[in-house]
C-alpha cells in the first residue's frame, strides 16, 4: 500500500498564498496544486485555503478539490487563520505553504494534527526588492525567528537540496527537513512538437519581476545580435516589469529581435520551448527552476548563472550549462549556442535534457509528501516520541539477495515511510534519509544483508530517489518502523 493510499478518507487542508487560477500564479502554485489534486484522487478530503482576487468566486470545487479564497494579497493569512479556527477539529493535517512568510498553522490547529511546513526557497535577502524599512525586516523576522519558533520539531519539506541549505544556514531550522522535488510540468510527449528552428533561438519563461533579472538577457542581446545576427528571442510571462522590459528592448534597439508573447497557454509555451536551442534563467536565485524542466521535456537544455535551486534543476554537461555569479551572460549565451551549432549536437543534447526530465514526476512527488504527512500522523497517532532525524546526510546502498521476495517483505517493512527503495530482480538499490554509512549498516544488519555498498548521497541522488540515474523510475514506497 502506498502513502497516497493510507491518506484515503483523511481531511487536509492546503494553506497556499494564491491557487493556480491566480492571475500571478507561477511555480509555487503549480506544486501545490498538482500534488493536492493527486491527494484527492486519493481518496483525500481536501481544502486549498488562498487569496481571493478580482472575479474569482469565494467557493469552488476542481479536480475533487474543494477550494476557499479570502482575503487579498496579505489579507489571506488573517483568513487562513480564522478558516482554521472555525474548523479546528476538521483537519487531520495541514500543509502550510511558506512564500516568504508561512500561514503559522500550529498556532491555530489542535495538538493532534500534523502540521507541516513547505519552503520553496528563502527569501531573507529579496525582501528589500518588494519592500521597504520596516516591511523588509519585518518579513525577515517573520520567515526567520518566528517561523523557526511557531513550526520547532516540525516536520519541513523543501523543493531542492539548495532549499535545505538555505533553510538551515539562513533561517537556522533545525527541523527533520525532506526534499520533495517538483515534478515535471506534463507527460512527456510522443513525439516533436512543431520543429526546431534552423536559426539560433532562445525561448524564455518568466514572471516579469526584479528577482528574475530578465533585464540581463535583454542588455545581452546587442552583443549576441553581432556574433549571431539571426538569433530570435521569444519571452513568455506577465508581471509589473512588463512595460519597462519592453521600453528597454526598445531602447536597446533590439525589439525586431525579441518577441514579448505575454501569458501563453502551456500548448504555446511547449511548442516555444521545443522550437529555441537554448532557454535562459538568469535569476537571483529559484526555489528548483521549473522552466528547466518545462524546456528539458521537450529536448531544449538551460543555461543559468550557479545560484541556489538552479544548480540543481541543471547537470552539466547533462542538461544544460551554469555560469559562475559574475560572468558575463552574452559570453555565456553565445558559447552554448555554439555548441548546439549543428542538428547532430541539438539531438544529443535533446536526448540528454529528455532522460533528465524523465527522472521527474508529480506522481512521483505527491507520493514523497504524502510519505512525510503519513509518517507525522502515526507519529501523533501512536501519541510516542518516536525518533525523527534532523541530520541531512543520506545513504544510498546497493546489495543482491538470494531470496528477493523475502527481503522485499523485509524492505516494506523495516524502511520509515521517508526512505526509498527499489528493486530490479535480485538487485536492491535503497536511499535511506537522516542517517550515516554506520546506521545503514545497522538498518541492514536486520534486514540479514551481509555484503553491500555503501556511499553519502548527493544532491542529486536525493532528488531522484531510489532511481538510478537517467532511468526515469521511481523507487517504491517503504512504510512501516524507524530504520
Amino acid at each position: 500500500m502506498t502513502a497516497l493510499d493510507r491518506l484515503a478518507r483523511t481531511d487536509l487542508a492546503f494553506l497556499n498564498w494564491r491557487d493556480p487560477t491566480h492571475p500571478d500564479a507561477g511555480g509555487a502554485e503549480a506544486y501545490c496544486w498538482e500534488i493536492a489534486r493527486r491527494f484527492a484522487a486519493a481518496g483525500a478530503h481536501v481544502t486549498l485555503v488562498s487569496s481571493r482576487y478580482p472575479g474569482s468566486r469565494a467557493r469552488e470545487y476542481r479536480d475533487g478539490i474543494r477550494i476557499v479564497r479570502a482575503g487579498g494579497t496579505f489579507g489571506v493569512y488573517a483568513a487562513a487563520a480564522a478558516h482554521l479556527l472555525r474548523n479546528r477539529h476538521a483537519y487531520d493535517a495541514v500543509v502550510d505553504f511558506q512564500n516568504g512568510i508561512p500561514f503559522f498553522s500550529p498556532l491555530f490547529t489542535p495538538r493532534w494534527t500534523a502540521d507541516l511546513c513547505v519552503i520553496h526557497h528563502v527569501h531573507q535577502h529579496q525582501f528589500d526588492t518588494r519592500f521597504r524599512w520596516p516591511m523588509n525586516a519585518v518579513g525577515r523576522v517573520l520567515e526567520k525567528q518566528v517561523s523557526r519558533r511557531v513550526y520547532r520539531g516540525r516536520p519541513v519539506v523543501v523543493v531542492s537540496p539548495s532549499t535545505r541549505e538555505g533553510t538551515r544556514r539562513e533561517l537556522g531550522f533545525g527541523n527533520p527537513i525532506h526534499i520533495v522535488p517538483n515534478g515535471r510540468p506534463r507527460p512527456l510527449p510522443a513525439g516533436p512538437v512543431g520543429q526546431r528552428s534552423a536559426t539560433p533561438a532562445l525561448t524564455v519563461v518568466s514572471r516579469l519581476v526584479p528577482q528574475k533579472r530578465v533585464d540581463l538577457i535583454l542588455r545581452a542581446m546587442p552583443a549576441l545580435l553581432r556574433r549571431l545576427p539571426e538569433l530570435r528571442v521569444d519571452l513568455c510571462g506577465d508581471g509589473p516589469e512588463g512595460e519597462s522590459l519592453r521600453k528597454l528592448a526598445a531602447g536597446l534597439g533590439i525589439g525586431s529581435a525579441v518577441e514579448f508573447h505575454g501569458h501563453v497557454s502551456d500548448e504555446r509555451k511547449q511548442e516555444l520551448f521545443h522550437r529555441a536551442w537554448l532557454t535562459v534563467v538568469p535569476s537571483v536565485a529559484e526555489g528548483w527552476g521549473l522552466a528547466v524542466i518545462e524546456a528539458n521535456t521537450v529536448g531544449t537544455p538551460a543555461l543559468a548563472f550557479d545560484v541556489p535551486g538552479l544548480r540543481d534543476a541543471i547537470r552539466p554537461g547533462v542538461n544544460g550549462w551554469l555560469l559562475d555569479r559574475d560572468a558575463d551572460l552574452s559570453a555565456g549565451i553565445a558559447s552554448a549556442l555554439d555548441a548546439l551549432s549543428t542538428p547532430e549536437a541539438r539531438d544529443r543534447a535533446a536526448d540528454r535534457c529528455r532522460a533528465w526530465a524523465a527522472a521527474f514526476s508529480w506522481d512521483a512527488s505527491a507520493e514523497r509528501l504524502a510519505q512525510v504527512v503519513v509518517e507525522d500522523l502515526q507519529r501523533i497517532h501512536r501519541h510516542r516520541r518516536s525518533r525523527r532525524s534532523t541530520s541531512d546526510l543520506s545513504v544510498i546502498t546497493r546489495f543482491t539477495s538470494p531470496d528477493p521476495e523475502s527481503t522485499e517483505r523485509a524492505v516494506r517493512r523495516a524502511l520509515r515511510q521517508t526512505d526509498a527503495w527499489q528493486r530490479k530482480g535480485d538487485a536492491f538499490r535503497l536511499l535511506l534519509h537522516g542517517c550515516d554509512e554506520m546506521r545503514a549498516l545497522s538498518a541492514l544488519r536486520r534486514l540479514d544483508v551481509a555484503e553491500a555498498d555503501i556511499v553519502l548521497a548527493n544532491g542529486h541522488d536525493v532528488l531522484l530517489g531510489a532511481a538510478e540515474p537517467g532511468d526515469g523510475s521511481a523507487g517504491g514506497p517503504a512504510p512501516g518502523r524507524p530504520s
